[in-house]
């Protein structure tokens, strides 16, 4: 009785969706959970001028949410528990089994655990690195692909992303691939998604590609599944945000460093192009006080747009070293073009459509992702990372082959400026 109560007035004033441990007094008394994946902690970085990545004719919530409510960097709210789904908020409140998802949990800072990645080392070292995305294959004959990619690229690049589920496409295990990439002796990024692990799966991911040798992790919510009709419903919230998978992880690192002889080094992604800019400064820098050591953003197409989110995320941050790597796509086809153009998250700047629309766009697009990588640098990037959307190898080679040096004269010349 009191449940069937509670749902009618609280879908009348907030369009409840029964979690049973309600966060409204956290949340400026706007439903979090009207959030297609139910993330309780923020937005994802598919957000783009304030609208939801699932269904782009509704206001995000956490714009609304974070318009009303600036949110505490010192806390995160945890995954609900499912067992508490469709029962009274009201009388888990009052004998406490909503008390540690309901209340916001404070974030631990371990900042002074130094992570076991040459990829660390350099980032913090003030190197600029260079790093490359490769899809996982669907099977493992697609790992011969990989091979051929890795005997072209080992020289030049600094760490190798390689994805698991990408745009939640069933593919080989992001550790599988990696297998690969290790064989010729350049680190990894191993990525997770919380739409694809609850806490213990991914405290067990972990674990085990840390015995594998694996150090770096990009911890990602994840984009909605192809498969699954759009909406809000229980059955399709994320069994965890990145906010949590990073906590979960960065938590136990002492842990890991006393019991494996290890920490691994914590990423996470960000997104420049997500509006309002405020909200995705505020989610970045609530994921680094979680424990994030590093960010890789969406594909970066405008510099101006970078350069204004860059000087809001560096703000007070300046003697910290830099550790923010913006995506070039490299699109050498109309084909892959429009995929980049469907992407969540992705802003296509109308420069990029422009050399899209030349006849010879593979070399104009090449020389346009070199204006774009050196002038991110200009504004204090501490890299770059390679995104492959249908560049033939020949081209990818010589981005590879010089962004190096045209990165360090570019970050030369943002030192000079700056100094």
């Amino acid at each position: 009785m009191i449940y069937e109560i509670e749902k009618w007035i609280k879908e009348k004033l907030f369009d409840c969706q029964s979690c049973g441990q309600c966060v409204l007094s956290h949340t400026a008394m706007v439903c979090p959970m009207n959030c297609p994946k139910g993330l309780r902690n923020g937005p994802c970085g598919g957000t783009l001028e304030g609208k939801c990545e699932v269904l782009p004719e509704k206001t995000c919530v956490w714009t609304e949410i974070d318009q009303r409510k600036k949110p505490s960097f010192e806390t995160l709210h945890l995954s609900p528990q499912k067992e508490l789904y469709n029962t009274a908020s009201y009388v888990n409140l009052v004998n406490g089994k909503d008390r540690k998802t309901r209340l916001p949990q404070d974030v631990v800072d371990l900042g002074d655990i130094p992570a076991s990645s040459s990829l660390s080392e350099k980032m913090y070292g003030e190197e600029f690195v260079v790093t490359l995305e490769i899809a996982s294959p669907r099977t493992e004959d697609g790992l011969r692909r990989v091979e051929r990619i890795m005997r072209r690229v080992a020289d030049h690049v600094d760490a190798v992303n390689t994805t698991t589920n990408a745009g939640g496409v069933p593919s080989l295990h992001s550790t599988e691939t990696a297998k690969v990439v290790r064989a010729h002796g350049v680190e990894s990024v191993i990525q997770f998604c919380g739409r694809d692990h609850d806490e213990p799966d991914l405290l067990r991911e972990i674990e085990s590609a840390l015995d594998m040798g694996y150090r770096n992790f990009l911890l990602l919510t994840g984009d909605w599944l192809p498969n699954v009709e759009p909406g809000v419903s229980q059955k399709t919230w994320f069994p965890m945000d990145s906010l949590q998978m990073i906590h979960a992880v960065n938590r136990r690192l002492r842990d890991y460093q006393q019991r494996l002889g290890v920490v691994p080094f914590i990423g996470c992604a960000s997104n420049p192009f997500s509006t309002p800019i405020e909200v995705s400064l505020r989610r970045l820098h609530n994921k680094r006080h979680a424990g994030a050591r590093f960010s890789q953003t969406q594909a970066v197409t405008n510099v101006d747009t970078f350069a204004r989110w860059y000087e809001g995320l560096r703000e007070g941050r300046e003697a910290e070293a830099r550790l923010t790597i913006p995506s070039i796509p490299l699109v050498g086809s109309q084909r892959m073009f429009e995929v980049l153009c469907r992407l969540p998250g992705v802003y296509v700047d109308p420069s990029l459509h422009a050399v899209m629309d030349n006849k010879d766009h593979q070399q104009n697009a090449l020389e346009w992702a070199f204006g774009i990588a050196e002038g991110v640098t200009e504004n204090g990037a501490a890299g770059v990372h390679v995104m492959n959307f249908g560049m033939p190898p020949e081209l990818i080679d010589a981005f590879l082959v010089e962004i190096r040096e045209r990165g360090r004269a570019a970050r030369s010349r943002y030192e000079k400026a700056s100094a």
